[in-house]
Protein backbone atom coordinates (compact mmCIF):
# COMPACT_ATOMS: atom_id res chain seq x y z
CA UNK A 1 0.00 0.00 0.00
CA UNK A 2 1.33 3.43 -0.95
CA UNK A 3 1.71 6.06 1.73
CA UNK A 4 0.09 9.48 1.61
CA UNK A 5 1.92 12.30 -0.09
CA UNK A 6 1.29 15.92 0.75
CA UNK A 7 2.33 17.96 -2.26
CA UNK A 8 2.79 21.71 -2.55
CA UNK A 9 3.16 23.58 -5.81
CA UNK A 10 5.80 26.28 -5.44
CA UNK A 11 5.61 29.24 -7.85
CA UNK A 12 7.95 32.17 -8.52
CA UNK A 13 11.11 30.10 -7.98
CA UNK A 14 14.24 32.07 -8.96
CA UNK A 15 15.94 30.72 -12.10
CA UNK A 16 19.09 29.89 -10.11
CA UNK A 17 17.31 27.44 -7.77
CA UNK A 18 17.36 23.71 -8.47
CA UNK A 19 15.82 20.66 -6.86
CA UNK A 20 18.48 20.34 -4.17
CA UNK A 21 18.22 23.94 -3.02
CA UNK A 22 14.41 23.73 -2.93
CA UNK A 23 14.52 20.55 -0.84
CA UNK A 24 17.12 22.05 1.48
CA UNK A 25 15.08 25.19 2.10
CA UNK A 26 11.81 23.38 2.83
CA UNK A 27 13.44 20.68 4.97
CA UNK A 28 13.55 23.20 7.82
CA UNK A 29 9.76 22.76 8.07
CA UNK A 30 9.67 18.97 8.08
CA UNK A 31 10.76 15.86 6.26
CA UNK A 32 10.82 16.50 2.50
CA UNK A 33 10.20 13.27 0.60
CA UNK A 34 10.97 14.87 -2.75
CA UNK A 35 11.45 18.20 -4.46
CA UNK A 36 11.07 18.82 -8.17
CA UNK A 37 11.81 21.93 -10.20
CA UNK A 38 10.38 22.04 -13.72
CA UNK A 39 12.95 22.94 -16.38
CA UNK A 40 12.52 24.12 -19.96
CA UNK A 41 14.02 21.45 -22.23
CA UNK A 42 15.14 24.04 -24.79
CA UNK A 43 16.79 26.68 -22.60
CA UNK A 44 17.76 24.54 -19.62
CA UNK A 45 16.40 27.18 -17.22
CA UNK A 46 13.75 26.38 -14.67
CA UNK A 47 10.25 27.52 -15.54
CA UNK A 48 9.70 29.21 -12.20
CA UNK A 49 7.69 26.48 -10.53
CA UNK A 50 8.10 23.11 -8.90
CA UNK A 51 6.74 20.75 -6.28
CA UNK A 52 7.71 19.74 -2.77
CA UNK A 53 6.36 16.55 -1.23
CA UNK A 54 6.09 16.19 2.55
CA UNK A 55 5.55 12.95 4.42
CA UNK A 56 3.31 14.45 7.13
CA UNK A 57 0.20 16.58 6.92
CA UNK A 58 1.40 18.59 9.95
CA UNK A 59 4.57 19.63 8.09
CA UNK A 60 2.51 20.79 5.13
CA UNK A 61 0.30 22.89 7.41
CA UNK A 62 3.31 24.46 9.10
CA UNK A 63 4.77 25.47 5.73
CA UNK A 64 1.50 27.05 4.59
CA UNK A 65 1.31 29.17 7.76
CA UNK A 66 4.52 31.02 6.83
CA UNK A 67 5.70 33.33 4.05
CA UNK A 68 8.69 32.19 2.03
CA UNK A 69 11.33 33.75 -0.18
CA UNK A 70 14.44 32.55 -1.95
CA UNK A 71 17.14 34.85 -3.27
CA UNK A 72 14.90 37.86 -2.69
CA UNK A 73 11.88 36.49 -4.56
CA UNK A 74 8.67 35.82 -2.67
CA UNK A 75 7.45 32.29 -3.29
CA UNK A 76 3.81 31.50 -3.90
CA UNK A 77 2.64 28.20 -2.43
CA UNK A 78 -0.53 26.25 -2.96
CA UNK A 79 -1.67 22.83 -1.98
CA UNK A 80 -1.32 20.63 -5.06
CA UNK A 81 -2.81 17.31 -3.99
CA UNK A 82 -2.95 14.37 -1.67
CA UNK A 83 -2.06 11.34 -3.74
CA UNK A 84 -2.10 7.80 -2.46
CA UNK A 85 -1.25 6.03 -5.73
CA UNK A 86 0.77 8.28 -8.03
CA UNK A 87 4.49 7.43 -7.96
CA UNK A 88 5.53 10.35 -10.16
CA UNK A 89 6.96 12.23 -7.16
CA UNK A 90 8.84 9.29 -5.58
Amino acid sequence: MASAKYILQINNIPWTIGRQQLAQYFSQFGYVRNATVVFDKTTGFNQGYGYVTFAKKEDLGFVLENKHSLEGKTLSLKYAKLDLNDDIFN
